[in-house]
């Protein structure tokens, strides 16, 4: 525990650095993108949000939106209103929730962590969508300043944050065997993925661990720990070939959800806002 707040203080004082020193602008490339957000149906009341900030801020040129969520009417009719390409998420990759089955000991108690994992297995897929490269970002994550993904060359931006878990690095040394991380970390709520780098990902954690990608994952899973595997961390480092961006944001309780505009000009010096559930007294 010392040692993650230690490591959180550095980021933190790293981050605050970044603040007094403007970074150039990035020009976006010229190549679509897939912009993919796995949901479920409680995630409803916040997503038209994410997706005003998308559309707003995204300087990447956007084909489609694809929601990826358990089969659900009030999610179809959303999709329709919004312009949305739907994917029940039974079909991305033959499985479900249930099929991941993790269960993880928390203060004693069993805690099922199924649904929190096969999310992040389902960005990692690189099934979803038309276009080599696609933008994951959390549902409750509303984007307010313009935000570039791809570079003219076609190089992923990734926005960083001070996030320090330390699980996540030592879950990745088990499926990678890499100790050499980066000096922030990359969970930031979203991240652009390639489908060439994730098959690349995917067969060298397969030929280091004798079984299917997803398989490993769940194996070398620390039964023990609520939070143990990050598909943003772990893709963030396994990419060699990246620009670097920490970003500047506020987290925000449910009670204090408004229109797009009013986010805007409430905290328009942060780069986005964030609802986590954990902050909010009601869940939705």
């Amino acid at each position: 525990m010392y040692l993650e707040m230690n490591k959180l203080d550095f980021r933190r004082h790293l981050i605050s650095l970044f603040e007094f020193f403007p970074l150039p602008t990035i020009k976006p490339s010229e190549e679509y993108i897939d912009v993919v957000i796995p949901i479920i149906p409680k995630d409803l009341k916040i997503l038209p949000l994410c997706i005003e900030g998308v559309r707003k801020c995204v300087t990447n040129n956007i084909k489609d939106i694809y929601i990826v969520s358990p089969r659900d009417a009030n999610v179809l009719d959303l999709c329709a209103n919004l312009n949305l390409k739907y994917i029940d998420e039974k079909e991305v990759l033959g499985l479900s929730p249930k099929d991941i089955n993790l269960k993880v000991q928390v203060d004693g108690d069993l805690k099922d962590r199924s649904g929190w994992l096969f999310q992040q297995i389902l960005k990692l897929s690189g099934k979803i969508g038309t276009c080599e490269n696609y933008l994951c970002i959390d549902a409750d994550h509303i984007l307010l300043k313009p935000h570039t993904f791809l570079n003219t060359t076609n190089k992923p931006v990734f926005y960083m944050s001070e996030e320090c878990h330390i699980p996540y690095y030592e879950n990745i040394k088990k499926m990678l065997g890499r100790t050499d991380f980066s000096m922030l970390s990359y969970v930031a709520h979203k991240m652009i993925f390639n489908k060439k780098m994730l098959a690349m990902l995917h067969g060298d954690i397969e030929q280091r661990h004798g079984c299917n990608w997803i398989s490993a994952i769940i194996k070398n899973y620390d039964k023990n720990e609520k939070s143990g595997f990050s598909e943003f961390e772990m893709y963030g480092n396994y990419v060699s070939d990246k620009i670097l961006r920490p970003w500047k944001q506020k987290e925000l309780k449910y009670e204090m959800i408004a229109d797009y505009e009013t986010l805007r000009n409430k905290y328009g010096k942060y780069n986005s806002v964030t609802f986590p559930a954990y902050l909010s007294v009601t869940i939705i």
